[in-house]
């Protein structure tokens, strides 16, 4: 009789940051989603039309969907992962605690000869 070979399932985790909210997707190696989750993610808005975000609220809900959507996987089954954060720019410190992207702190990172890509 011949042997049966057991493959286990091979996924992939997709996480996109949006302006209000983060999503992350598993998908299986045949494309179908597996599970999804999303959180939203907190916008203030200081003064009329300027809006400001935290980069520590928005990695803490990439951390929290994505593990909300592996829970129960075999992590070696993971295969892959990709981020999409349109308009999303993090600037860390020489200790990579986020900065402020602002007139003030730009002018000041470049003064100190920080180079912005």
């Amino acid at each position: 009789m011949p042997s049966e070979k057991h493959t286990a399932v091979k996924y992939y985790i997709g996480v996109d940051v949006g302006s209000a909210s983060v999503r992350a997707a598993l998908v299986d190696g045949a494309g179908m989603v597996v599970a999804h989750a999303e959180q939203p993610i907190q916008v203030w808005e200081p003064r009329p039309d300027h809006y400001e975000q935290s980069s520590a609220d928005i990695w803490a809900a990439c951390c929290s969907v994505t593990k909300e959507v592996v829970r129960g996987v075999d992590a070696s089954q993971i295969r892959g992962l990709g981020f999409d954060a349109t308009c999303s720019l993090v600037v860390v410190d020489k200790q990579f605690q986020p900065l402020a992207v602002n007139c003030e702190e730009l002018a000041r990172i470049v003064g100190e000869g920080w180079l912005l890509l």
